[in-house]
């Protein structure tokens, strides 16, 4: 579900205009997350940590309003609420892309998503869902700890869609630090919103220890 948003009486309207036609409108930032506690945690709760990252970093997107908006054929969208789509690495090196239902909780997203994955691993479609805009594009390269990352765009078609990748986890000062690079549409949201982003992941991140077995 969503909201159509009235472009011409809308807060940004000045920057949506500024912005949408750029040959290159998206924007890049990329930082290290503090996810000491969280690995603490997965490994206490036998939980796949990747996904316990998919999952509060989605839970996060939702949280912020600009994360949620998407431009489709000139209009703006407002979807209600977000999903991840993460790229797959298959044993042969070739990867597709693993679609992910959002759960109140980081347990039972994670129970659901280490079965999401596994039939993943079996059918290999690459349905890249070109018809949907609800979605968060998601990759990983825990290879690199990453200080910034380009994709590819198809320039002309309209793509709002943020993408987010995680970096290779390292030690700094005994704690475990993690590179997140956020990529989004400056016709959509400016540094603040992804500012705010970072801050509300790691506020997550830190608070994980008082989550009980059930959320």
């Amino acid at each position: 579900m969503y909201t159509t948003i009235d472009i011409e009486t809308w807060k940004r309207r000045a920057a949506f205009h500024f912005f949408r036609n750029f040959d290159d409108p998206f924007f890049n930032v990329c930082a290290n997350l503090d996810v000491t506690r969280l690995y603490a945690f997965c490994k206490k709760n036998d939980l796949t940590f990747s996904l316990a990252c998919l999952f509060f970093s989605t839970q996060t997107a939702n949280e912020i309003e600009e994360f949620r908006l998407r431009l489709v054929k000139g209009e703006v969208l407002l979807f209600d609420s977000i999903y991840p789509s993460a790229t797959l690495l298959h044993d042969d090196e070739t990867f597709t892309f693993c679609y992910f239902e959002m759960t109140p909780d980081v347990f039972s997203f994670v129970a659901a998503g280490r079965l999401k994955v596994e039939e993943q691993h079996r059918t290999r479609a690459l349905d890249p869902r070109d018809s949907e805009h609800d979605m968060i594009h998601y990759s990983v390269t825990p290879w690199v700890s990453i200080t910034s990352v380009k994709h590819p765009r198809r320039f002309g078609k309209q793509d709002a869609i943020p993408k987010i990748v995680f970096g290779k986890m390292f030690e700094e000062n005994g704690l475990r630090k993690i590179p997140l690079s956020v990529e989004v549409h400056h016709a959509m949201m400016d540094g603040l919103h992804a500012g705010k982003f970072f801050n509300l992941l790691q506020e997550k991140i830190n608070a994980v220890e008082s989550l009980s077995l059930r959320g």
